[in-house]
């Protein structure tokens, strides 16, 4: 309670200021080793009056943290001071009793200023000739606090920090002012979150972190007089690694207890009591960045920090965001799910250890919101000593998330997916059929070995010779399927259905390429068997944008942001998604998809032609529910890739080596290991859900009868397929048959059958050489099996109707 004296004084100190102990004494008591020449009684007044007494108050920084999806678990944090702000209820009683009893013991007596102390330290400086005792009181102290936190440019800081009189008579005139809008239970709170207390410990929470390891609320009387003595020099009193070693401290400690005893805060005994007791010191030592969080997440973060900085919402620059980062005192839920992450790290780890060259990994993304669930990989993240260039066992090359100086990694046939899906915004629908060669003569130019000048791919085996739908050619990876598909589609609608489903093309070459394709239709052909780098982050979210119906959602990392005040960001936090591949095509897409993991497709197109495999069958006989996905391999088994998805979560793996990256993979099955195992625990605990069956447009298409072309030349042949709507290719090979040399020997799809409206029809010619002749085997019809899965599966079909010899499978001639 405030005695009537006491306001009395405070009254006349702001008409004392204004005049002569303004001017000289106030001066004289903090500066009489730089002297007050020319600083006159008049001068003082008129620039004490002048003063603004409305003094803004900034956010001080705090620290960021960033934790799990459980909003627990820490998995690291930013700052350039370590601070986090706490409500005075939240701080132990005798720790606010200490601060004052060490630094302002009339506190809760004076109005900003303390006349008294003020003469005080005048008349006791002046007699030893320098300062020995100060004059601010825990309002002077905050307020220049306050001051150097709001400068906004170096003039101001100057002002703020210079040892004139003039900066302290600014803070008095504030401090006076500052005591009229706060209480001093606020303005004590404020106090003890500025306040730097040493060992990294600014405010009061970081302090009892770095000294004892405990919140401020659970300080005792020795710990809190130890940390209050450190406000008067924190650098001289630490006693944590300091050069004056413990008993600096001890001492100061000693001083606060005598101190507490004289305001009667506590009693002597107690203070002997905590005298007598050792410091106790149980220092939490803390780390900012991702490099010194929780290893077990170091890419997630590293990932999380870059789109951070990414993000225009956080400033205008990277490095404007990074530093609010780093003092916006934000709360930050992630959404990395520790569950998926144990388990995607298990999987890693149970393949390929750290210390090996080849790097393996998973990103899990769900569909429909773009959260980032699992982040794993076979690397510490960190810069390790003593591996020179090397990328094992420590890095920090985003390898997961992909960047312009680590774009990612060639992803082999997943990348036919988006030639797929181009197709079929073009309503090719998945019946679609193709006789798949051996090896095929492009459009596209290239050094193939017969010398045409084109490029010349091939499968990776004979038994997928025949005619393939684009399912069953998905489900065995059929290369000479994609590449005429790609030619009938362009290169450029199969980069935009890529990019449409969240593929982010980086590098100087890739872009370049996709520069060339806009114009140039032969550019860039082997875009479908997937050279383009990109990053797993990359396929999980592409095929995630599949799995939710074509709805694609940027890569979030964010569950919920919290600034410091408690206010919820929702509009950072929620996914960003729009509708960028028809919902219609993204159901035939992964439809077809389903085919490669052993899983079957929802309107019986066949996943495979007769005599041909699935290329990850296991997948689907471990996880017991709707799945969908694709391997990858490059040339020469380079880098190899899977990605796997159901309706609820997305998850690619590859693996490959980061510092050699021609170099062929160990066992190119790692990653259906890796991603198979992963998935399959990450949704053991999610609902089942289905996928959207196709409709019957984009399953089969609009049916025609392939006209009879047997004998023709190719331009007659040409002619007549053409105008029944059909595209047109020519075998590279040809065979032994009673037409003449250079004539039609035959068609694939072969005439009189139904086929789709659109679809290509291979032409084989003759060799001029008659061949022998042979007897169709029971239930055969010439086209390779697939008319006779289409009539299963739509029996109601004309072409199914009209057959001949009563089953399925006989050609209506």
């Amino acid at each position: 309670m405030k005695l009537p004296q006491d306001r009395t004084i405070a009254n006349v100190v702001s008409l004392v200021l204004c005049g002569i102990l303004a001017g000289v004494v106030i001066a004289a008591a903090a500066f009489p080793a730089v002297g007050v020449s020319g600083l006159t009684a008049k001068s003082a007044s008129d620039s004490f009056s002048d003063l603004p007494a409305n003094l803004k108050i900034p956010p001080v920084p705090q620290n960021s943290v960033l934790y799990a999806a459980d909003g627990r678990n820490v998995i690291a944090q930013f700052y350039d001071e370590n601070r986090r702000n706490v409500a005075l209820a939240d701080i132990a009683p005798v720790m606010r009793q200490a601060i004052v009893a060490a630094e302002d013991n009339r506190f809760y007596q004076h109005q900003g200023v303390d006349g008294r102390g003020v003469i005080r330290a005048f008349v006791k400086n002046q007699a030893n000739g320098e300062v020995s005792q100060g004059a601010s009181t825990l309002t002077q102290q905050y307020v220049r606090s306050i001051l150097k936190y709001g400068a906004t440019n170096s003039e101001e800081y100057r002002l703020a920090t210079e040892d004139t009189a003039g900066r302290k008579l600014r803070e008095m005139r504030y401090a006076i002012a500052l005591e009229k809008q706060l209480s001093k239970d606020q303005i004590l709170q404020n106090y003890l979150n500025i306040t730097f207390f040493g060992n990294s410990g600014y405010g009061i929470y970081s302090a009892s972190y770095a000294y004892f390891s405990k919140p401020p609320s659970q300080l005792t009387l020795p710990e809190a007089a130890m940390i209050a003595g450190m406000a008067q020099n924190p650098t001289q009193y630490n006693p944590v690694g300091g050069k004056f070693g413990q008993k600096p401290a001890l001492d100061r400690r000693e001083y606060v207890l005598n101190q507490m005893v004289k305001l009667k805060y506590i009693t002597q005994a107690e203070a002997d009591a905590a005298k007598k007791t050792d410091l106790g010191l149980n220092p939490k030592p803390t780390k900012q960045s991702c490099e010194n969080g929780n290893t077990n997440f170091g890419f997630f973060c590293g990932w999380f920090l870059d789109w951070w900085k990414s993000n225009p919402a956080f400033g205008k620059t990277r490095t404007e965001r990074e530093d609010n980062l780093k003092k916006g005192g934000y709360k930050i839920v992630s959404s990395l799910d520790l569950r998926m992450q144990a388990a995607a790290q298990k999987n890693v780890d149970n393949e390929l250890s750290a210390s090996n060259p080849f790097a393996t990994g998973v990103v899990v993304v769900e569909p429909g919101t773009g959260r980032v669930k699992a982040m794993a990989i076979n690397r510490k993240y960190g810069i390790g000593k003593g591996q020179g260039r090397k990328s094992y066992p420590y890095t920090v090359n985003p390898l997961l998330s992909g960047s312009s100086v680590s774009p990612g990694f060639q992803a082999g046939s997943t990348f036919k997916m988006f030639t797929a899906v181009a197709a079929l915004e073009k309503n090719i629908p998945l019946s679609h059929t193709i006789f798949s060669q051996p090896r095929y003569t492009s459009q596209f130019p290239g050094d193939c070995s017969d010398g045409s000048g084109k490029w010349c791919p091939k499968n990776a085996g004979k038994n997928m010779t025949g005619l393939q739908t684009m399912s069953s050619a998905f489900g065995e990876s059929a290369n000479t399927y994609f590449v005429p598909l790609e030619e009938q589609v362009s290169v450029k609608s199969a980069i935009s259905a890529a990019e449409a489903a969240g593929v982010e093309l980086r590098s100087t070459e890739d872009l370049k390429n996709k520069k060339d394709a806009q114009t140039d239709p032969n550019a860039w052909g082997a875009f479908t068997l997937g050279v383009a780098q990109v990053s797993p982050l990359d396929m999980a979210t592409a095929y995630a944008t599949i799995a939710a119906r074509g709805k694609y959602c940027a890569p979030l990392p964010l569950k919920s942001i919290t600034d410091q005040d408690g206010k919820q960001l929702t509009d950072l936090a929620n996914p960003s998604c729009k509708q960028t591949i028809p919902q219609q095509v993204a159901d035939a897409a992964a439809d077809m998809a389903r085919c490669p993991v052993g899983d079957q497709s929802m309107v019986g197109i066949s996943c495979t032609h007769p005599g041909g495999t699935r290329t990850a069958a296991s997948v689907g006989g471990q996880i017991d529910r709707p799945v969908a996905g694709k391997t990858g391999t490059t040339d020469d088994n380079a880098t190899a890739w899977f990605v796997a998805f159901t309706p609820n979560l997305s998850a690619a793996s590859f693996i490959a080596n980061p510092d050699s990256p021609t170099q062929e993979v160990p066992n190119t099955n790692i990653p259906i290991h890796v991603g198979r195992n992963t998935l399959d625990a990450a949704v053991s605990k999610l609902p089942v859900k289905q996928f959207t069956a196709p409709t019957n447009k984009l399953a089969y298409g609009v049916r025609v009868t392939v006209p009879d072309t047997t004998g023709d030349s190719v331009d007659a042949a040409t002619s007549k397929l053409r105008a029944a709507g059909f595209e047109v290719r020519v075998s590279s090979t040809r065979e032994n048959s009673d037409e003449g040399e250079g004539r039609v020997s035959r068609s694939e799809p072969p005439g009189g059958s139904s086929s789709t409206k659109g679809g290509v029809v291979m032409l084989v010619l003759s060799n001029g050489q008659e061949k022998a002749p042979e007897t169709p085997k029971p239930g055969e019809n010439g086209d390779g099996g697939i008319r006779d899965q289409i009539c299963a599966a739509n029996p109601d079909l004309p072409m199914c109707k009209d057959q001949q010899g009563g089953g399925p499978g006989n050609n209506d001639n």
